[in-house]
């Protein structure tokens, strides 16, 4: 299990369900314009959120951005579609708060998305989970 070290525990996911809805929505809004991306390239988005945002939290920023094109390209869309939200949240929660959140969530899917690893590098099981689960829609 990646990231053990941070607790996210059913309190933490009751009070945060819709951001983690909303964060999984925009992810798969991110992976629309690519129909092979893989598991592999949505983990290295993942885990580049939670590296942004345990900087976040320890009070130094940082963004961190995947070395994979195609991963960065899902990132640069992931943000793009996470910016107006993220803003709002910080807004109203206090920032880092809301970077806590963000953290907390990011963690989690990232822990789904290790989940659904079968080991090969061409695996999509994670990537067909959140495209039935967050059919395309209206942006």
């Amino acid at each position: 299990m990646p990231h053990r070290d941070i607790r996210v525990d059913a309190e933490f996911m009751g009070k945060s369900d819709l951001v983690l809805m909303l964060m999984s929505a925009f992810l798969n809004k991110a992976l629309q314009p690519v129909p092979n991306a893989t598991d592999r390239d949505v983990r290295e988005v993942l885990e580049a959120l939670v590296s942004t945002y345990r900087s976040a939290v320890a009070g130094s920023p940082e963004t961190v951005t995947p070395s994979d094109e195609v991963a960065a390209g899902i990132m640069e869309r992931f943000r793009e579609k996470m910016s107006a939200f993220v803003q709002d949240l910080k807004e109203r929660e206090a920032g880092p708060f809301a970077d806590r959140v963000f953290l907390g969530i990011s963690v989690f899917m990232a822990r789904v998305a290790y989940g659904y690893d079968n080991g090969r590098p061409r695996c999509r099981a994670y990537v067909h989970y959140l495209r039935s689960t967050f059919p395309e829609g209206e942006d």
